[in-house]
């Protein structure tokens, strides 16, 4: 009932009200805190299950994502492996079964490190071990799992491109190394016979004693100084036997303990070799000689640039200083007017923009129900791509919606906005229209046909390790576009030779549209083969981990199928936009209970409570549940995160004094510097001290003297520093010292943050 959107202190009565339906007297309604209770309880059953199942597998994967709601990080995490089916009771898996992907639950984390969230792994994963090993289930199948296990049999990790994600994969991969040597150092440990076991750790304790400063100094000791000392000699002990028996293994068993491999999400490959293509895009118009694209400002920008604009000025006119700025802070190009498009036709708060009035006018001209224009207000893959192929398709329909918003759409005086106006501007523009082309163009040949086989129909089963052929014959059908060209701007332009896939056109209207205007865009050829070129490079930057001789291309069958991943990082994307708006909708939702539900729901959790567990196991879960419910661990959560920054504001803090106190005193020196006199001297100065004579003259306000860090090599330097020292030292009278100078604030107040 909560799950279907029923409010916990409404349950009770709903029960009550069905009952009377069905003539079932119930006498005493739930609570709403023992509905809370239930709730747990289901999260408690989720994360046995967890355990249960990843004993049942040799291999698994795993995958994360993180994005702030309510100015904290959230990171959500899944795990796919091979699970029982539970229909008829059945607790075993088959091996030949495809993995299914298992919801970990949504974490708030105190930072966005990767060193936190490791953190967040180890401890959802032992949170989900304990429950299972302290319940009556793992008493009756004698099982105890520890994070060792774990990364045992964890063997891939799937997310998008960004270095936090790697670098959270990377500390895993080292955690997996350093637990296996020390299984190794343990079993081999084990394995010593006893008097043999006895000299080996008498002449390591030898070894311990002499390093400290002999049996004196070790009697001094403490007992917890020398139980420390111990520990840390058996952890010594452990990693040396376990790299000796490491590196005794041959070279396949060594692989199979250190199996680990990372896969990027084909999702983000494709956005960001996309984003790729349309920076080079850019880059080509003035390559070409070409203006480009119109300038696209926003309304403040607009109101200062308004006459330097105008074509009847704008050759002749002289920037100022707040001209420039704001010349040089506006944009432009295919991929803003699709945003702007976006913004007014779809825009993200339902008060803005033109929606509703977009869609029937669209309804009205087709004579058919059109959909809301793509949502380029929030992160949508293809979006833009998108926009653009909506753009073009429709053109004409678009030029005259923009008059109609001016002319009738509850207008006092008859006007555009800022915005409208700019994209009434862009569509009426040859080189925008050309980008917005180009980006049809690029859709339909390479992304269309590349999602489809990556997360079209019938990919659910799809092994991200076995895409190595695709990610090749992307880059590969990209370069044939720009050997040959005409297999776009031919005299026929066929979807055979085209596509990606050899498939039909994904937008047929879209290609017809930009064949349509082609004539009347005479740079689309160069621009849109910019495009492919800025993406093919991307893509093989994005699809390095499939690269010949790398280690998913010299993985055998059977080790894909225990590193299996899923092509996309769908699952984390989706959970936490899930998260967001159900505590958009639920504000007094806790954390806890809200992973109870989604997990409960979303792992098939009830049949598996049916298959495997017994009374024992349900009176277990209950009594945790309350646990959980009385140990406040949400505000124990949110308590430890504004500890936490409020330690790193003291630490920011001090480092802001300390480099405050520096730069005052660097400040002081560069004063007293004696400045050099002869330009004879200046050959003989170390790069050190050049520096120093450039921030003296840039303290004292001498012009055109840029950060020493922007002149790349001595010979630069020098070309700085004699020039100004020949504009300084005839009159220094003429500068004075600058109060603004390009170091820390020497504002040296100490803040108490307590």
């Amino acid at each position: 009932m909560v799950d279907a959107g029923c409010a916990r202190g409404k349950v009770g009565t709903l029960m009550e009200r069905v009952g009377e339906i069905f003539g079932v007297h119930i006498n005493r309604a739930m609570s709403r805190r023992t509905v809370g209770r239930a709730i747990l309880e289901g999260g408690v059953a989720a994360k046995m299950q967890i355990t249960y199942e990843l004993g049942l597998n040799q291999g698994i994967s795993i995958s994360a994502d993180s994005t702030s709601n309510r100015g904290i990080n959230i990171e959500s995490a899944h795990v796919a492996l091979r699970t029982p089916d539970y229909k008829g009771g059945n607790t075993s898996i088959d091996p030949s079964s495809m993995p299914k992907i298992r919801f970990l639950g949504v974490d708030k984390t105190k930072d966005h490190t990767s060193a936190e969230s490791v953190k967040a792994w180890q401890s959802r994963i032992e949170e989900a071990m304990d429950f299972f090993n302290r319940s009556p289930l793992a008493a009756l199948l004698k099982k105890r799992y520890t994070f060792r296990y774990f990364l045992k049999i964890f063997k891939a990790m799937n997310g998008d491109h960004a270095s936090n994600e790697k670098s959270t994969a990377n500390g895993l991969g080292e955690k997996k190394h350093v637990e296996a040597i020390k299984e190794l150092g343990e079993d081999a440990l084990a394995g010593k016979a006893f008097m043999d076991l006895v000299h080996y750790l008498a002449a390591w304790n030898a070894k311990k004693i002499a390093r400290l400063g002999g049996i004196a100094v070790w009697e001094a000791l403490s007992d917890r100084e020398k139980a420390k000392e111990d520990k840390a000699l058996m952890e010594e002990i452990v990693t040396s036997l376990g790299k000796e028996a490491y590196e005794a293994l041959a070279p396949v068993d060594r692989r199979l303990i250190d199996l680990f491999i990372w896969g990027g999400c084909c999702m983000h490959k494709d956005g960001n070799s996309f984003g790729g293509g349309n920076m080079e895009m850019m880059l080509e118009w003035p390559k070409i000689g070409i203006p480009g694209p119109i300038l696209l400002a926003n309304k403040q920008n607009a109101a200062i640039l308004r006459d330097v604009l105008d074509p009847a000025v704008s050759a002749t006119a002289t920037l100022s200083e707040d001209e420039l700025r704001a010349f040089q802070a506006s944009t432009r190009g295919g991929v803003k007017t699709c945003a702007l498009a976006g913004a007014i036709f779809n825009n993200k708060d339902d008060k803005k923009g033109q929606a509703d009035k977009h869609v029937d006018f669209m309804t009205k001209k087709l004579g058919k129900q059109h959909p809301r224009f793509p949502d380029t207000s929030n992160t949508r893959f293809s979006s833009h791509g998108n926009a653009a192929a909506e753009l073009i398709t429709y053109l004409h329909e678009y030029k005259e919606m923009m008059d109609v918003i001016q002319w009738s759409w509850s207008k006092t005086n008859p006007s555009l906005t800022n915005i409208e106006k700019n994209l009434r501007d862009a569509l009426n523009d040859p080189a925008t229209l050309t980008e917005l082309c180009t980006m049809v163009l690029y859709q339909q040949t390479v992304s269309h046909p590349y999602l489809r086989q990556v997360r079209g129909p019938g990919t659910e089963s799809v092994n991200l390790l076995d895409l190595g052929p695709l990610h090749t014959a992307v880059r590969d059908h990209i370069q044939s576009i720009l050997d040959d060209p005409d297999l776009l701007f031919g005299d026929e332009l066929a979807f055979e030779t085209a596509t990606l896939d050899g498939q039909p056109w994904h937008n047929l209207l879209a290609i017809e549209g930009v064949l349509k205007l082609m004539p009347s865009l005479p740079h689309l050829k160069a621009i849109t083969l910019a495009f492919f070129r800025g993406s093919l490079t991307t893509w093989i930057r994005f699809s390095s981990e499939f690269a010949p001789g790398g280690l998913i291309d010299e993985c055998s069958a059977t080790e894909k199928q225990l590193a299996w991943m899923p092509s996309t990082n769908d699952a984390n994307e989706g959970a936490l936009g899930a998260y967001r708006v159900a505590v958009r909708g639920k504000p007094s939702l806790t954390l806890q209970q809200y992973n109870s539900l989604a997990m409960y729901r979303r792992n098939d959790t009830q049949n598996f409570m049916d298959a495997v567990l017994t009374d024992e196991d349900h009176a277990y879960i209950m009594r945790e549940a309350r646990k959980i419910d009385s140990d406040g661990l949400e505000r124990l959560r949110r308590q430890e995160i504004v500890d936490f920054r409020l330690k790193t504001a003291v630490m920011q803090n001090a480092k802001a004094f300390a480099a405050a106190r520096k730069a005052l005193e660097t400040r002081r020196q560069l004063r007293k510097l004696p400045m050099v006199t002869r330009t004879m001297d200046l050959h003989n100065l170390t790069i050190p001290k050049i520096h120093l004579q450039l921030n003296a003259l840039r303290l004292r306000g001498v012009p055109n003297i840029l950060p020493c860090s922007r002149y790349r090599v001595k010979a630069t330097k020098l070309e700085a520093l004699d020039p100004a020292l020949r504009l300084y030292l005839p009159d220094p009278s003429k500068f004075s010292l600058r109060e603004n100078f390009d170091w820390p604030s020497t504002n040296l107040t100490m803040y108490r943050i307590t």
